[in-house]
């Protein structure tokens, strides 16, 4: 994910991604993956790169009305040939074909590769010995109510308080270098950590602080570890963590906790971490 959201691109240009994020950098489809023209010999080919440690799913759309054409799956850190030409044509109106006929749009994750484990009990992602209040919870009607949000969960966390692992899992993503807090406009711009778990699904912790995360791409966290500090970044209202845990297509499931089997969390409840 960036994978919260669906990205489409223009594939006409060779494309090179960004080293490191400046303070408020925007993040791009670059970061995730790369898709450029490649000639050997007499053949043309369209290759993309995955630069995740999660796969992807890629998809074709006709431009003219949206219609899926094809899908690819890509591995962590893998290549693969979307198109291969050897026409007549010159690679210049072939390219250009390509553009005007076709979109790609991308999620993480694949849904050969995801088997969501429903019965799994999650950790409560902040500190033990508190209390923490929900202040939206699935379907809440301020912002979880489409498909890549409905089941999230935002519990009342203060700046600079403590948020941990709620499952074992692999740092995907590790975002810490947004500063600003606001409406729709930064929807894409807030701190987060995107942790990959064994049955293949996403968790996304966000709203963290300005550099205020402490695991990085690649580490292999333990249920129940510091991971980072709750911020005010992003599109929000006030300080809190968005919590979600996603299947393919940045689908939303829904997500239980350790001592509360089977129980929807209620807002304006309090609710603490049980061993």
């Amino acid at each position: 994910m960036k994978i919260y959201f669906i990205l489409f691109l223009l594939i006409t240009y060779t494309l090179n991604g960004f080293g490191q994020k400046q303070k408020d950098e925007p993040t791009t489809y670059l970061d995730d993956l790369s898709i450029e023209w490649k000639k050997n010999n007499d053949t043309l080919k369209l290759v993309a790169k995955n630069k995740l440690l999660t796969s992807i799913q890629l998809y074709f759309h006709t431009r003219r009305d949206s219609t899926e054409l094809k899908s690819f799956l890509l591995l962590p850190k893998d290549s693969i040939e979307l198109i291969k030409y050897s026409g007549n044509a010159p690679d210049s109106i072939f390219k250009s074909r390509i553009s005007d006929s076709i979109r790609v749009s991308y999620y993480w994750g694949h849904k050969s590769l995801i088997n969501p484990d429903m019965s799994y009990r999650y950790r409560f992602p902040f500190k033990k010995g508190k209390k923490y209040e929900v202040s939206q919870s699935f379907n809440g009607k301020a912002s979880h109510n489409d498909e890549k949000s409905k089941y999230a969960i935002d519990f009342q966390l203060n700046i600079g308080e403590s948020v941990h692992a709620a499952r074992d899992g692999l740092v995907v993503k590790a975002i810490d270098w947004f500063t600003k807090q606001g409406g729709i406009e930064l929807r894409n711009s807030a701190n987060k950590v995107v942790i990959l778990h064994s049955d293949g699904t996403l968790a996304t912790y966000a709203h963290l602080d300005y550099k205020g995360i402490f695991v990085k791409e690649g580490q292999k966290v333990e249920k129940g570890q510091k991971i980072a500090v709750s911020g005010l970044t992003g599109h929000t209202r006030g300080p809190h963590l968005h919590f979600v845990v996603r299947k393919e297509n940045d689908i939303a499931i829904p997500v239980y906790f350790k001592g509360y089997e089977g129980e929807v969390l209620k807002k304006g409840k309090r609710y603490k971490v049980i061993n």
